[in-house]
């Protein structure tokens, strides 16, 4: 009888296994790394984890870091350390529970501070002393074969080489390697939401059906072999959202041979999971720590009804409780490099509920790129001094995306096609592909919608020895194709045979250049057509196999590779 009754399980809730393994340098934080794509996910799939997450990251980051007693930005900071990183690594911060940054030594033996992305690091095998001095960087952990772990080392207070990486991993009870996010106990309770709303919508696309029970009479005396066959074949016509609506067709001998199938009709079904999705976020808020929920746009058990002062009270303890150790805990970690560029290092962020005093003209000032037209800045951090200065003038093509304004919902290598204006209007029906005459907005790229910008990224190696790679890898900018796409002077004989014009876009840094450009699209934020968290799904469901006709492809393949045999086409001289 065991045989007569199959029963699927759900897979559950593991933590990472982290552990020292015999023959291997790094640690990572679970299987391939795995548990940081586990946290990006229950991101990417719980509304409620997504919204708090991102609350959290703009109030983590306010208006700015300032100097203590003062209301105007630490220019002098931002010169070494750009506001769009220091963002990124706080939301690295509240996102995984730790983070990283990566150092660039200067001539005067200070360093450029850079976000680092925390998911692509394992930690290194502690040493004799029981610390991490070092780690180990892979564009994909699970490809490791292709993306060989590059080692790189840990900043213990000096720059005893010319780069390295700074780690923040907060002390937490049975955790050495790797620190968990303060909201852990939450992330099952994201998992449920995101699988509550996956199964509701399956419901629906299956005729509001729960599924079936299929009756095959006589069948006890089947053998298990026979059994499994069935159950493979029904599972092949009826499993998936698409097959729903199709029917099985029964030839037998007899009315005792017939196979009965029973509907399990519930039209309210997804009704019934209501009290528990309204528990797990919830518990989400729990987790989170969050003191209202409408500092967070959701509403509370008592609707809108809370007043102004009662909100101001949750505003300040959410301040005092949350953020403030947050940013306390993320200036300390920084000070040892700051005193390193002799800077000041009794700072504080401006909150951002705080009045902010300073005149239009500076709240609207944009604190110069540290490797864009600033001489001495280049000579600070060691460039050869016949560097041809066309490269601050490309790098002042590009742009610092307004993260309050847009959000970022897919970052990758496309191996051999990148979306185009066409791709995202046939996804994306309700957002206008730009006419060539359409001059309202310069600003935009021929790629762009008017919901969608698409950019490209400088990525691979990130330790480059050209002065074109490390000052755009450095800068953190990113670009319209037009921008790249078209021969261009940048620096001297690195075309081809030696000649200085060539096109960036196909061929990066110049001859031999190991780096690629990354697609990346941002969404507009607040817009009424589409979510953030839908969006970025159906881009990922733009699957190469789904686009292969010609007119699907925008950019020429070699946007995405580095110099190989196939795509360099010209020789070192």
């Amino acid at each position: 009888m065991s045989n007569n009754i199959q029963l699927i399980q759900l897979s559950n809730y593991v933590k990472p296994d982290i552990r020292e393994v015999t023959g291997r340098k790094y640690v990572t934080n679970g299987r391939n790394n795995e548990f940081f794509s586990y946290v990006i996910d229950r991101y990417n799939g719980s509304p409620t984890n997504e919204s708090v997450l991102n609350v959290y990251a703009t109030l983590l980051y306010g208006r700015g870091i300032v100097k203590k007693g003062s209301k105007d930005l630490y220019d002098s900071l931002n010169e070494i350390f750009s506001k769009t990183d220091q963002r990124l690594a706080l939301k690295d911060y509240k996102m995984f529970g730790m983070f990283s940054l990566k150092l660039v030594k200067t001539k005067g033996g200070g360093a450029i501070i850079k976000h680092f992305p925390i998911d692509k690091l394992a930690m290194g095998k502690a040493n004799e002393d029981g610390l991490i001095d070092k780690v180990y960087y892979s564009f994909d952990w699970s490809n490791t074969t292709k993306y060989t772990p590059e080692e790189m080392p840990v900043f213990m207070g000096s720059m005893t080489s010319s780069e390295m990486i700074l780690l923040h991993k907060p002390y937490q009870a049975g955790c050495f390697y790797y620190a968990y996010p303060d909201y852990m106990a939450g992330l099952q309770y994201a998992e449920i939401e995101e699988e509550i709303s996956n199964f509701s919508i399956n419901h629906i696309k299956n005729g509001l059906s729960f599924g079936y029970v299929i009756n095959f009479n006589n069948g006890g005396a089947l053998e298990s072999e026979a059994k499994d066959e069935i159950e493979r074949r029904i599972k092949n016509k009826l499993s998936g959202s698409s097959n729903a609506g199709r029917f099985i067709l029964s030839f037998n001998d007899g009315k005792e041979a017939e196979v009965t199938v029973v509907p399990l009709d519930v039209n309210d079904a997804h009704n019934q999971w209501e009290s528990l999705r309204e528990d797990a976020a919830k518990q989400i808020l729990v987790s989170h720590g969050v003191t209202s929920p409408l500092l967070f746009g959701m509403p509370s058990a008592g609707g809108f009804g809370a007043n102004a002062d009662e909100l101001d009270v949750a505003s300040k303890l959410l301040q005092d409780y949350q953020i403030d150790g947050k940013q306390n805990q993320f200036l300390d970690a920084i000070k040892p490099v700051l005193e390193l560029n002799r800077l000041e290092t009794d700072l504080q962020f401006l909150e951002l509920r705080e009045s902010y005093k300073s005149t239009e003209k500076e709240l609207e000032k944009v604190i110069e790129d540290n490797a864009v037209d600033n001489l001495e800045r280049d000579a600070e951090i060691g460039l050869s001094d016949d560097v041809e200065y066309n490269i601050n003038a490309f790098l002042a093509e590009g742009e610092d995306i307004d993260l309050d304004e847009w959000e970022l919902v897919d970052d990758r290598r496309c191996d051999e096609m990148t979306l185009s204006e066409h791709q995202l209007n046939t996804v994306f029906e309700f957002a206008r592909v730009p006419r060539s005459d359409d001059n309202i907005d310069n600003s935009r790229s021929e790629q762009d919608t008017s919901l969608f910008k698409v950019r490209y990224k400088y990525a691979g190696n990130p330790s480059p020895e050209r002065d074109f790679c490390k000052k755009v890898m450095f800068s953190n900018k990113v670009f319209k194709a037009e921008i790249l796409n078209r021969e261009q002077y940048i620096t001297p004989k690195m075309g081809k045979g030696g000649s200085n014009t060539y096109n960036p876009f196909l061929f990066k840094g110049g001859v031999n250049c190991k780096h690629w450009w990354q697609r990346v699209i941002f969404v507009k934020k607040d817009n009424k057509e589409i979510s953030v968290n839908k969006a970025r799904k159906m881009i990922l469901q733009l699957e190469p196999e789904e686009r292969k006709d010609a007119m699907w492809q925008k950019n020429d393949k070699r946007v995405a590779e580095s110099a190989s045999a196939s795509n360099n086409y010209w020789k070192v001289k």
